[in-house]
């Protein structure tokens, strides 16, 4: 199972020189995580988490293959392994 959702870089995402800063990979994921889950059970995780389900990140590896910059369109590819 997997979930594609695009955004596209803000101003407030990257620096004077137009480069997105690192940890806002890391909240582009976490959108990505969420979007994955709305889409497998039907309801947000807000939802989730009010019934008392919590799906804490116990791990998370990131490799950088170039630098995204402000208005690139940028793809999340979430992808449920097991």
């Amino acid at each position: 199972m997997e979930h594609d959702l695009e955004l596209r870089v803000r101003y407030a995402e990257s620096d004077q020189m137009g480069v997105v800063y690192h940890t806002n990979y890391l909240v582009w994921c976490e959108m990505g995580r969420t979007e994955l889950i709305r889409k497998l059970t039907g309801v947000s995780y807000a939802a989730l988490e009010a019934e008392g389900v919590l799906l804490a990140v116990s791990d998370l590896s990131i490799r950088y293959h170039g630098a995204a910059r402000y208005d690139n369109l940028v793809r999340v590819t979430t992808t449920l392994a097991q």
